[in-house]
């Protein structure tokens, strides 16, 4: 009698969902991690002069 060891391939769709929800849970703790506690938000105040037409 012989026992038959039956591997089960892993699910690629699940492994697929575990990198999504960790590359947006690194995003979000990156986000909150920039932007928490600072008084004002890091925005551009003017943007760079556009350059002239004729050199």
């Amino acid at each position: 009698m012989s026992i038959k060891r039956s591997r089960q391939k892993p699910d690629l769709f699940s492994a697929l969902l575990i990198a999504v929800a960790l590359g947006m849970s690194a995003t979000l703790g990156y986000q909150i991690n920039v932007y928490y506690g600072v008084s004002a938000v890091p925005i551009a105040t003017q943007t760079p002069a556009a350059p002239r037409p004729g050199g």
